[in-house]
């Protein structure tokens, strides 16, 4: 997989963010029903954490603004970024509320923020199309900008998860897997690795998905 290529310029054209966003809201789709159940999980870990008025959050990359309506829920002052224009446009109108600061373009290791400035960083669908030095790069920046939570979901790999891949690809030939799904006990490692604490771990759907929503604090 090209980074560049497939991830970090493919969503700049209004013809990429436009399918990109239909995938979530239109027809009977998998992704559209992990999508909810991502939702749900957010909100739960979201209303557990108490956010108040002077809490940041931020939602990076944001794509086509899946999650602003349940951020723009919370007391909490929302920002929203992504590198593409076009998803932002797509965004725009999901994000709803006097709490929401606006959208800010930039690349997510490479970003205009103040250091520890975001109580919360949220970063989902984004994880499993990087290489391991393209995560290390958004990670540093990640932890550089968070002050004391992080939600992130991982594509994880395992047989039964191969397995239904296999089984996927020969059903439709739109099926299109994590491109860099790692072990579980490799995610945990690397979290591990970056000093952090994980406070849950919670699978999409157990089994028939492979994505898993890590709640994360710094020590």
């Amino acid at each position: 997989m090209d980074y560049i290529k497939d991830t970090k310029d493919a969503y700049k054209t209004k013809t990429k963010a436009k399918a990109y966003q239909e995938q979530y809201t239109k027809g009977f789709k998998w992704a559209r029903f992990t999508m909810w159940r991502q939702r749900l999980i957010i909100k739960r870990i979201i209303n557990k954490s108490n956010f108040n008025g002077n809490d940041k959050i931020l939602d990076i990359p944001c794509g086509a603004g899946f999650i602003g309506k349940i951020l723009c829920d919370t007391p909490a002052l929302i920002t929203a970024s992504d590198i593409s224009s076009e998803m932002i446009k797509r965004a725009a109108g999901e994000y709803v509320g006097e709490n929401f600061q606006g959208f800010v373009e930039c690349d997510i290791t490479q970003t205009p923020f103040k250091t520890e400035y975001f109580d919360c960083v949220i970063i989902l669908a984004f994880m499993h199309r990087l290489s391991k030095e393209i995560r290390d790069e958004t990670w540093k920046e990640i932890l550089r900008i968070s002050k004391k939570y992080i939600i992130v979901n991982y594509g994880f790999d395992t047989l039964p998860q191969r397995l239904k891949k296999r089984l996927l690809k020969k059903i439709s030939s739109n099926y299109l897997p994590a491109p860099s799904s790692i072990s579980m006990q490799d995610i945990i490692a690397e979290i591990n690795s970056l000093g952090l604490k994980i406070i849950s771990i919670t699978n999409v759907v157990y089994f028939f998905s492979g994505k898993v929503i890590f709640f994360l604090g710094k020590k």
